[in-house]
């Protein structure tokens, strides 16, 4: 896959034992960032959002986690070692490896942010086989 020169950490979604939501990061290097802006008509006004798309090969370089579907990695009870990608989950396109942030504080540390809204497995493509994960 071409122009895979981007890192960048993606922070899973898990809730702990008190109900609370928690982010646990992978960094992933080598994979595509594409941003565009899309807008709809309503009939308040002009609506825009920015909207990205990433695509991440599955040669990239996960930084030795291995990829869980959401449904396994939501029944595991050891995530160590693992990540998904989900809806929900927040990627960002910066190497950020600590645990304990929030969007939050995310969305003030880097501005390429984005809220995954939906994942399209694409690893049976016979030429390039990826991930393809959509977000605002």
């Amino acid at each position: 896959m071409k122009l895979c020169n981007d890192t960048i950490t993606v922070f899973n979604k898990r809730s702990d034992d008190s109900g609370d939501y928690t982010f646990r990061p992978t960094v992933i290097r080598g994979v595509s960032w594409y941003g565009s802006t899309i807008s709809n008509l309503t009939d308040k006004g002009l609506n825009a959002a920015n909207q990205y798309t990433v695509r991440i090969p599955i040669d990239a370089d996960f930084g030795g986690k291995r990829y869980a579907d959401p449904l396994e990695y939501a029944r595991s009870e050891s995530i160590n070692g693992m990540f998904t990608l989900a809806q929900g989950d927040v990627i960002i396109r910066a190497e950020i490896d600590a645990d304990g942030l929030r969007p939050a504080q995310l969305k003030e540390l880097c501005a390429d942010f984005m809220t995954v809204l939906g994942v399209t497995d694409n690893r049976r493509a016979p030429k390039a086989p990826h991930f393809r994960v959509v977000g605002r």
